[in-house]
């Protein structure tokens, strides 16, 4: 699966499984790739000289600087995401949100055992390959501000080691990667922050335009001439959108209910009725 087709490439999307096998970047990749693993296995990485180690689990993430040479090897079949975002996206963003420019700031290779930001995106930007829809390129392009952000403020870190928070920054400046994209209404942008942040809690309108600093009545139409789909049911998407990653990674016997209240659910049968409306199957038909 790939959102190659969405018209966009600052950001894009591909999703893999791999039998044994062995793979070299002996110049590196031209994008920064972030990997998000969706089964169980063991990827051996070689990396500026060194062996390291990667236990593959559901949900876990890796990030992979541009022009990084490196190889892995794994012995097993894997299944992982791949985010692929333009080093020149994340330098804009690192210009007018903290000031930096490329030579100021690192984005090392790091790994974590998991990160429900970049999980989330990856699932919406899954959704938007699926039905290559009209907001996809823009869905692409707020979604890499966000992502872009996300890696400054907690994977990069400053020449001198220090690491980057644009929480310290005045309220201003530091919204201002949400409106980065020519044409993208901030408070669109920040809404849509606001819902990957917080979607698997018990969320109202009020609080969305709270965030978007609008009335829930402005936002609601604005979100919806801009995007084609009213906040509440971008909700909704996103939490299907998280519900099939867990589902495609197995969840390691998870229930449905389990899983349905972790992604924000009231119940089971919330799951099921919005899962089956948006995908066309049931998450157990989904989960196979």
């Amino acid at each position: 699966m790939s959102s190659r087709g969405l018209g966009w490439s600052g950001l894009q999307f591909e999703r893999r499984e791999s039998q044994r096998g062995f793979r070299e970047l002996l110049e590196g990749s031209r994008h920064h790739l972030i990997f998000v693993g969706l089964s169980s296995g063991l990827v051996v990485c070689e990396y500026a000289g060194e062996r390291i180690e990667h236990v593959l689990t559901p949900g876990c993430v890796v990030v992979m600087p541009a022009r990084t040479p490196v190889r892995w090897k794994w012995s097993s079949r894997i299944g992982y995401s791949v985010l692929l975002l333009e080093p020149a996206v994340l330098a804009r963003v690192a210009r007018e949100v903290f000031g930096l420019s490329a030579d100021q700031y690192l984005l090392p290779l790091s790994e974590r055992r998991n990160d429900t930001a970049i999980a989330n995106i990856a699932g919406v930007l899954a959704r938007e390959a699926l039905s290559r829809d009209r907001a996809g390129s823009l869905y692409s392009e707020s979604l890499a501000n966000i992502l872009s952000v996300h890696l400054l403020r907690k994977y990069a870190t400053s020449i001198d080691g220090s690491t980057l928070d644009a929480s310290a920054l005045p309220e201003e400046q530091s919204s201002q990667a949400a409106s980065a994209v020519a044409g993208q209404p901030r408070a669109v942008a920040q809404a849509l922050q606001f819902i990957h942040q917080n979607y698997a809690r018990d969320m109202a309108l009020s609080d969305i335009a709270a965030a978007a600093n609008l009335s829930p009545f402005h936002l609601a139409r604005l979100f919806k001439r801009t995007l084609g789909v009213s906040p509440y049911q971008h909700v909704l998407q996103v939490r299907v959108n998280n519900a099939g990653s867990l589902l495609a990674a197995g969840t390691g016997g998870r229930s449905l209910a389990e899983i349905a209240a972790a992604v924000g659910f009231a119940d089971q049968s919330h799951l099921t009725r919005h899962f089956k409306r948006i995908t066309g199957v049931t998450p157990r038909q989904f989960r196979g």
